[in-house]
């Protein structure tokens, strides 16, 4: 058994996965922990978690604790550098695989491993997901802020031909600022108000709203367009041959599948375009896989 672990601004989730039937999550674990919280809190809920799952496991032997968490993240050392964005400033220069392990009292030879949380959604939809059958393929994720990964044969790359720097979209200019913020939950805040007026706290309310659907509808119409203008030449030049799309903005896919797929045909870019059905269990599942030393060893080398 694995333990797969997806760790969030504000969550940790932990679930114990048989890498038989990685689809199947044996049990999912979650607490609620603020990026900014204390480090000792942190840390001790993360520990906490973890310490549950492997409770739970009921003899089964533990293979490894595969850990999806975001960057700025120095994943093959386990340990968060001194500059990153505003995430989990108390734990810089923490050896997370070194304190996981001496406070779990894990077996020498049992590995903790890390990377990054995007990229583990793409390699949770990659290996039994829906980019289970695709070769070249990119996975995104809309929420907080835009993840991306681009897969070949279920391994995320750096670099490469039609592939961005580190293989990351977030940071990537578009129109006035960067992807980052027009393909989260801040654009969506932002254009509402200027529609209306009024505040909204996210993508649920703005869709649960009855009321103003009107708006609603014209906010995704224009969402969908942006979308397919950023991302159509990336998909172009990786030569991708399918498309998942996850995150908590997925959550209103019905309000962008259409215009979205239309607005990519419009740029040439006929591929199938999914919203995961794994949804978080993704990353989970992709956390797991990296404990596969050939896997790992293609992640590191890549």
């Amino acid at each position: 058994m694995t333990i797969g672990v997806d760790i969030g601004g504000s969550h940790i989730m932990a679930a114990t996965i048989n890498e038989k039937s990685p689809d199947k999550t044996q049990q999912v674990y979650k607490m609620e922990v603020g990026c900014n919280e204390s480090r000792n809190i942190i840390l001790d809920s993360w520990v906490s978690v973890l310490g549950i799952a492997i409770d739970n496991l009921k003899g089964e032997k533990l293979h490894g604790i595969g850990i999806a968490i975001p960057g700025p993240f120095d994943y093959y050392n386990g340990i968060f550098p001194n500059k990153g964005e505003g995430k989990f400033e108390k734990l810089y220069d923490v050896n997370l695989r070194e304190y996981i392990k001496k406070e779990l009292q894990l077996d020498s030879s049992t590995s903790v491993r890390f990377y990054n949380d995007a990229a583990c959604f793409g390699i949770g939809e990659a290996w039994v997901g829906e980019l289970s059958t695709f070769k070249k393929c990119v996975a995104i994720t809309l929420g907080t802020g835009m993840g991306a990964t681009f897969l070949d044969k279920g391994i995320p790359l750096k670099h490469g031909a039609g592939v961005p720097k580190d293989g990351e979209l977030y940071h990537l200019p578009f129109e006035e600022g960067i992807a980052d913020t027009y393909f989260s939950t801040q654009w969506f805040q932002r254009r509402y108000e200027e529609i209306s007026g009024n505040q909204i706290k996210g993508v649920k309310e703005l869709i649960m709203d009855t009321q103003n659907l009107t708006i609603a509808e014209l906010i995704f119409k224009e969402f969908s367009q942006n979308l397919a203008v950023f991302l159509a030449p990336w998909l172009s030049g990786f030569e991708a041959e399918a498309l998942v799309i996850g995150g908590n903005i997925s959550n209103a896919w019905h309000f962008f599948e259409k215009d979205l797929k239309i607005a990519l045909k419009e740029f040439q870019i006929d591929i199938p375009v999914y919203r995961s059905k794994l949804l978080e269990n993704a990353a989970l599942i992709g956390s797991a896989r990296i404990i596969d030393n050939e896997i790992y060893d293609a992640l590191i080398n890549g």
